[in-house]
């Protein structure tokens, strides 16, 4: 199949496969869940399944299972400045009472002092969307013009979007952005058929498991594509591994949100998928206009978003039990 817009019925057919697998949550954010098990092999926790913890009260972490030293942490507070730096000199606002560190193992957006109900948290600059429209104006857009005038799938080319601007590292203007990215992903993408299986038969896992299928044939299309259509003629800093495209792949699904339009096509907003999701949270999230504090904040607390996440895509996405299913824990 060919991931494409055409009028061919291959071709919608992959759009519409393409489009739910990309839309399933309400709002896709990045974020990672940490400490404890639980996509493995039955029976066996020693065989490389995904980390995930949830605190008492629900929340889902945004950077792994993290230990963190005196140097690391040094590092990570560095990492957290040049993102606000860059952030700021791009037209964002983002409160001078917020801080990023790791607590029990999971990193996490927090208030430094206390902020009053109605201060605001964060100013959504216009001009900070990672699409398709900046991937033409990027060091590869002669790369992304001849994907456009071969009508490649928006979605498509705002993954090799990510994945080449990952790999420009400095050079990147986005580099401040991906310095706070997850790097790891131990999800759905990564079970086994057998495993898969195992998942369907588990009570309350049906739809967790079709989100599974569609985003893993999702992919194998769009990577499928990349090998046949444009690795052939494309620059050598435009040659990407399966594992890098994977990736982009993981990475936009977790973190990206619907254009505007409503087309289903999907960008990315730095701060947007930075704190951790809670379900109930005070803070909706959203990546336009503004966000202001919706309640009072202490010092110490952490800033926390609700995303509007499904159970089935927490659970598929980033390997989180859910009330639903346990997936394969027993």
């Amino acid at each position: 199949p060919d991931p494409r817009r055409g009028t061919g019925s291959t071709v919608q057919r992959m759009a519409r496969t393409s489009r739910l697998a990309l839309q399933a949550a309400v709002a896709l954010v990045c974020l990672t869940v940490v400490s404890g098990q639980f996509f493995v092999n039955l029976n066996d926790k020693n065989k490389g399944g995904a980390d995930v913890a949830t605190k008492g009260d629900g929340t889902a972490a945004a950077a792994g299972d993290v230990a963190v030293g005196g140097d690391q942490q040094v590092q990570l507070q560095e990492d957290w400045t040049a993102f606000v730096k860059w952030f700021r000199s791009n037209g964002g606002i983002i409160s001078s009472k917020l801080t990023i560190k790791v607590r029990n193992g999971r990193q996490g957006v927090y208030f430094k002092e206390r902020m009053r109900r109605g201060e605001t948290i964060v100013s959504f600059p216009r001009n900070l969307r990672l699409d398709e429209k900046t991937a033409m104006k990027g060091k590869a857009g002669h790369v992304f013009q001849r994907l456009k005038a071969d009508k490649a799938y928006p979605d498509l080319m705002v993954i090799l979007h990510l994945v080449h601007e990952d790999k420009l590292g400095k050079d990147s203007f986005w580099k401040p952005y991906f310095t706070l990215l997850r790097r790891n992903y131990n999800n759905i993408m990564f079970l086994t058929e057998p495993q898969m299986k195992t998942l369907l038969r588990r009570p309350g896992c049906e739809n967790t498991y079709n989100l599974g299928v569609m985003m893993r044939r999702t992919f194998n299309n769009f990577y499928e594509w990349y090998k046949k259509n444009i690795e052939p003629w494309a620059p050598p800093e435009f040659q990407f591994t399966r594992d890098e495209m994977l990736w982009g792949f993981n990475t936009l699904v977790t973190c990206g949100w619907g254009q505007q339009s409503g087309n289903g096509d999907k960008l990315m907003v730095p701060f947007s998928d930075i704190p951790n999701h809670r379900r109930e949270s005070a803070q909706k999230a959203t990546n336009r206009g503004f966000i202001s504090a919706a309640k009072e904040y202490q010092a110490g607390e952490e800033l926390t978003f609700d995303y509007g996440l499904l159970n089935d895509a927490v659970l598929a996405y980033y390997g989180q039990p859910t009330p639903d299913c346990r997936g394969l824990k027993r």
